[in-house]
């Protein structure tokens, strides 16, 4: 329930400033979800990411940056690229979800099983916050060779 007061606050501020308007015209708009794995749950945390997770998001073309970290706070950082905007978070089944879990339920092999590995998934998790983000010039920012 946090989450979705949070994810309407942050809507409702942002939509006030206007995405098209100047000062946020050049920016793509993250959806930043960092967690913290119950202690000894990481690697089938990690595991399941791999196997179903990370993997429906390639098949349903969802672009999520992520970091895994042995250190700090938190154990796993994902920013889920919000291609419609701000506004995709008020979306109810925004469409990039429903492919999304449909990739998902055609890994799992069921639905039933899709919804015993977000499950699984999310026994793992201790605690997680949610943000909002931008990147300035993305395309740029992600062609940019060493």
């Amino acid at each position: 329930m946090n989450k979705l007061f949070l994810i309407l606050f942050i809507s409702l501020a942002i939509s006030s400033f206007g995405q098209n308007k100047e000062g946020f015209k050049d920016y793509d708009w993250f959806q930043a979800k960092y967690i913290k794995f119950k202690p000894g749950k990481a690697s089938e945390a990690r595991r399941l990411l791999h196997e179903y997770l990370y993997k429906a998001n390639e098949i349903s073309g969802r672009l999520v940056l992520t970091f895994e970290s042995d250190m700090g706070e938190w154990d796993h950082i994902a920013y889920l690229h919000l291609k419609d905007g701000t506004k995709q978070l008020s979306y109810e089944n925004a469409e990039i979800e429903t492919k999304w879990w449909n990739a998902v339920v055609k890994l799992a092999g069921s639905e039933q099983r899709a919804k015993e590995i977000i499950e699984e998934y999310n026994n793992c998790i201790l605690n997680e916050k949610y943000n909002l983000v931008r990147m300035r010039n993305m395309q740029e920012q992600m062609s940019r060779k060493e």
